[in-house]
């Protein structure tokens, strides 16, 4: 743990050097939010150094999908209390989903394709509806059964969890993804990159939040949108593309939100995931469901709220005389 805590205090001094370099390298990085990305990750990787937190996070994934069939987390094992550096859980038999796909392609393609809209159910809950991410979803952690064939997801030691305006705002941004909606997503991000800039940043002031050429930037993320919309794209680029957008930030001078990151990097692979199965998958079919009904859920609650507050501030005493 000592270890990593001055691992992280390099990462942390390495954000403050990045941000001092010179010929306007430096005033263009500071657009990246380097610092707090890197306290987003630091939160992250705290948390899986105590498998504690892990068991915690297993017990509230198999709570979130107990009425789902289709996906299997590793369950605690009674009489095993978790320590800080000892976990007992139950093993899941799983193969890659790559090899999986290459294996039933051609023999099972229904099989494939069933599978592919679990896998994107399963992401889009998580993002949308649970607001509880598993945040390290490579291709070592995401599994098939070949003998159920149930997705299986493993090593839940970081998760992501937003607070609700974070979350509404991730929400709509990554809608707009899913969507293909690339200028509706670019907005959104201006929008968002402002509010925060307004609020007060530690990295940014005065003339600096000025966005420079809004129209230019909005032009940029349709494309890299549509570009995107190739099978080849998201299972080998997912890099170039956070890269592209994190470019494209950098250039307009557009506040990137960390949490977008680790949200956007989840949709990626959720979308490689499903091509890998089904290269024919149009993933906002499958998505745009579960977006409605918690965009529903969102809009009905808001709506209650507010009804409650209304009838609450008309009794005496409560405000309105």
């Amino acid at each position: 743990r000592n270890g990593i805590d001055a691992d992280l205090d390099i990462l942390r001094f390495a954000a403050y050097l990045a941000e001092c370099l010179p010929f306007n390298i430096g005033s263009n990085i500071k657009w990246l939010d380097l610092p707090g990305t890197v306290e987003e990750f630091a939160c992250l990787l705290t948390l899986q150094l105590d498998f504690r937190s892990e068991a915690e996070h297993l017990k509230r994934f198999n709570s979130n999908f107990a009425d789902d069939d289709s996906v299997l987390f590793p369950q605690l094992i009674n009489g095993y209390d978790a320590q800080g550096d000892i976990l007992v859980e139950t093993y899941c038999e799983g193969m890659p989903v790559a090899s999986f796909a290459r294996q039933h392609a051609t023999s099972s393609p229904e099989l494939c394709a069933k599978l592919c809209q679990t896998g994107v159910k399963t992401i889009c809950k998580m993002i949308f509806d649970h607001n509880f991410i598993h945040g390290d979803l490579h291709p070592g952690n995401v599994l098939i059964c070949p003998r159920t064939n149930k997705f299986i997801l493993l090593d839940a030691g970081m998760v992501t969890e937003y607070d609700d305006s974070d979350h509404q705002r991730i929400v709509s941004i990554l809608t707009s993804f899913i969507r293909m909606d690339g200028r509706r997503a670019g907005e959104l991000m201006i929008s968002d990159a402002r509010m925060r800039t307004e609020e007060g940043s530690t990295y940014v002031s005065g003339s600096d939040c000025v966005i420079l050429n809004e129209e230019a930037y909005i032009d940029k993320i349709e494309a890299l949108t549509i570009k995107a919309m190739g099978p080849d794209f998201f299972l080998e680029h997912l890099g170039t593309y956070i890269s592209y957008i994190c470019n494209a930030a950098s250039t307009h001078h557009v506040m990137m939100n960390p949490a977008f990151i680790s949200a956007a990097l989840a949709v990626k692979v959720q979308e490689g995931i499903a091509l890998a199965l089904d290269p024919k998958v149009e993933v906002w079919r499958i998505a745009n469901p579960i977006i409605l009904q918690t965009e529903f859920r969102r809009s009905f609650r808001k709506f209650w709220d507010r009804l409650i507050a209304g009838i609450f501030n008309t009794f005496p005493g409560n405000g309105n005389g």
